[in-house]
């Protein structure tokens, strides 16, 4: 009966289908972090794009007024 027991109260370890928690919360904090760098690469390319596009739309704007400026000279 003492055998039975010996490698579980000397050597810390478990017989049969104990969970490891410390791997699972490991494993969960690890997940949890890549989530985190996925969704701030995916908000900072998000703002890049709408920045871009902001600066697009207003360069088009400047040289339509640009291009009326020229034709209101020409015309007087």
């Amino acid at each position: 009966m003492l055998s039975s027991f010996y490698p579980s109260w000397v050597f810390g370890t478990s017989t049969g289908s104990d969970v490891v928690w410390g791997v699972i919360i490991l494993l969960c904090c690890g997940l949890a972090f890549t989530l985190y760098c996925v969704a701030y690469i995916l908000i900072l390319a998000n703002k890049e794009m709408s920045d871009g596009q902001t600066q697009e739309q207003e360069r088009e704007v400047s040289e339509h007024q640009a291009e009326s400026g020229e034709r209101d000279s020409e015309e007087s």
